[in-house]
């Protein structure tokens, strides 16, 4: 009978010691959980903050209020006209040039966001392993 009992005692033991490394597993993990969460709210936070000042940009120059100005040269007509060169009319862009513009613009604003993003996630994640 006391053989039964130091058995049992022992069994006991181990399975609470098993319980207690669970709950610290899951207490780890729900923290992990916790951090990634509030990294991710904030990276949605300015990506879509990034989206919406693009949209504001590309929405100015649509009005004219303001505009899209691109490095470029052009060359000097050769042919002579009664023009001066102020009469000129100024380059601009085509409307499918312009909107890939913008399309270029935001796809590096999300490739920025999600590489910080993910650096942070990296960070985030081994911080928590370390503890």
């Amino acid at each position: 009978m006391l053989g039964a009992m130091f058995y049992y005692r022992s069994q006991y033991h181990q399975l609470y010691k098993q319980a207690e490394e669970r709950q610290a597993v899951i207490y780890r993990l729900s923290q992990r959980i916790q951090a990634v969460s509030a990294l991710d709210a904030k990276h949605t936070e300015e990506l879509s903050n990034a989206q919406a000042e693009i949209d504001k940009l590309h929405d100015a120059v649509r009005t004219g209020n303001k505009r899209l100005r691109v490095k470029a040269v052009c060359h000097e007509s050769t042919a002579t006209t009664a023009k001066s060169r102020h009469d000129e009319a100024t380059t601009q862009l085509s409307e499918a040039a312009r909107q890939d513009y913008f399309r270029l613009r935001t796809m590096i604003v999300e490739n920025e966001k999600q590489t910080e993003y993910l650096q942070k996630y990296i960070k985030v994640l081994n911080a928590k392993q370390t503890k």
